[in-house]
């Protein structure tokens, strides 16, 4: 199964600010300058782009790039850009087993040169 692993900065969309309520660090959208569109069913939702990269990976090995879609009225009045928002690659489990990991304990044996009793013997020691 193919995946998209994706890293957003949330102060780069439409409409969000940084903002402490009641003491606490927060991301705050502010819906009205945002592309966040509330829905009739209490929810609100934000549509996003993944984009596969022109030129293939880049120097961090991201294939694609998020973004807010832009309209196509926005397209075709040629309107700047919206921010890239974030960077993520594609990376795939297919085709790959499952390998049991390496024995990670280690069995060492130590042994007296001169036992200091007749009664004690050679001892071995599992770690």
């Amino acid at each position: 199964m193919k995946k998209l692993n994706l890293s957003i900065n949330l102060l780069q969309l439409q409409g969000a600010v940084r903002a402490t309520i009641k003491g606490e660090d927060c991301v705050v959208i502010r819906l009205a300058k945002s592309r966040a569109k509330p829905h009739q069913n209490g929810k609100v939702y934000l549509n996003l782009e993944a984009v596969t990269n022109k030129n293939g990976a880049d120097d961090y090995g991201n294939t694609h790039f998020v973004c807010e879609p832009s309209t196509k009225e926005e397209r075709e009045s040629g309107a700047e850009r919206l921010p890239i928002i974030g960077n993520g690659n594609e990376w795939s489990n297919e085709n790959t087993s499952y390998q049991k990991p390496a024995e990670t304990r280690t069995t060492r044996q130590i042994s007296r040169a001169q036992p200091q009793d007749e009664s004690e013997d050679d001892q071995s020691i599992t770690w």
